[in-house]
């Protein structure tokens, strides 16, 4: 039997708490440790506000997304149409893991466990995994970066 603390929180429950959700949220680093049974994402997240003026809406803020009791991790490979080579970062987007992970997988999860999947823009694919609990981390003292228009 599993043991999970009372105020573990899932991919859903963490977006929801956040202005933009994960919605084109930027990877700098992923880093995976078994040992731990972690998943460190370290992200620049969107947080602008479309309402805002638009010198403000471009609002980002850098933080690592930690994904505790990991289960599993799959990456799916690039598409080799897609130009993944040569972008110079990579966007995700949260999207429905039943439409990406087999259907036996997911019933197989131990109880409290959720499942979650980026679309990965830049690969036309997908990265999924399985946790206990999600976190997010800000870094820089939370600080926020306002991007203008012409920022790649």
């Amino acid at each position: 039997m599993f043991a999970f603390p009372v105020d573990s929180v899932t991919l859903k429950e963490l977006e929801d708490s956040l202005p933009n959700g994960l919605h084109d949220a930027e990877v700098v680093r992923l880093s995976v440790d078994y040992i731990q049974r972690r998943l460190i994402l370290d992200l620049s997240i969107w947080v602008g506000d479309m309402d805002d003026p638009p010198e403000r809406r471009e609002a980002y803020k850098n933080g690592q997304l930690v994904l505790s009791g990991l289960t599993f991790l799959i990456m799916e490979p690039p598409d080799p149409r897609y130009p993944y080579r040569v972008s110079p970062k990579l966007t995700v987007d949260v999207i429905d893991a039943s439409k990406s992970v087999d259907a036996e997988l997911l019933n197989s999860l131990p109880t409290g466990a959720f499942c979650g999947s980026f679309w990965v823009n830049q690969w036309n694919g997908c990265m999924s995994f399985a946790a206990d609990d999600a976190a997010i981390v800000w870094m820089d003292d939370g600080a926020v970066t306002y991007r203008g228009d012409k920022q790649v």
